[in-house]
């Protein structure tokens, strides 16, 4: 392992969901829509349940196609829904200032970012956030793309120019390392709140 690898931790970590609306969902096939949809919503629990900061934000949504944030946002991070940064087409996050102020009012330089697609509204973000100089955490099955290639070819780009890229469980137990824990035990809590325990 490398010296100089800082794990990511809740006291200094923000949740950055960007653009999981019906519309933008439909264009992926890099990763599995029910998958995706899980994962998206773990992260929006985990930021809605815990004292992770949750910023939500969606492009176009009068566009009838597109629509608001999919279901496992609304229900799982009820509050941050509601206040979520609805840009009007900037592929940048960044480049709308309510979610620039969103996400500098939190105070905190490490971002956990998922977002679609991932080669052109994550891309941007996640490299605008990396110019502001924030670390900045991918859970990769929480993206997705309309080939396993474009989520290649960004993932190569993006972790060259210094983000990590992980998981949404490798993200979440990153976080909790320890589940003897209250905060370890809360967090596998959300992690498994949607699986389903066999007969």
């Amino acid at each position: 392992m490398s010296d100089r690898y800082t794990p990511v931790t809740p006291a200094d970590a923000t949740i950055l969901l960007v653009d999981h609306q019906p519309g933008v969902m439909a264009m992926v096939k890099s990763v599995d829509a029910e998958v995706l949809a899980a994962n998206v919503g773990l992260l929006a629990r985990l930021g809605e349940q815990t004292d992770i900061p949750l910023v939500v934000t969606s492009t176009r949504e009068e566009l009838a196609f597109l629509g608001t944030s999919i279901e496992a946002i609304q229900k799982g991070a009820p509050k941050a829904f509601a206040g979520r940064i609805r840009r009007a087409g900037t592929l940048d996050a960044f480049a709308d200032r309510a979610f620039v102020k969103a996400v500098e009012n939190t105070r905190r330089r490490n971002l956990i970012i998922a977002g679609i697609t991932t080669d052109v509204c994550l891309f941007h973000t996640t490299m605008s956030a990396l110019k502001a100089r924030y670390s900045v955490w991918i859970a990769a099955d929480a993206c997705g793309t309309s080939t396993s290639l474009g989520d290649q070819v960004t993932y190569e780009r993006l972790r060259a120019a210094g983000a990590v890229i992980t998981t949404t469980l490798g993200t979440l137990f990153e976080l909790y390392p320890d589940l003897s824990t209250a905060e370890g035990k809360r967090a596998e809590a959300i992690a498994t709140a949607d699986v389903k325990m066999a007969a």
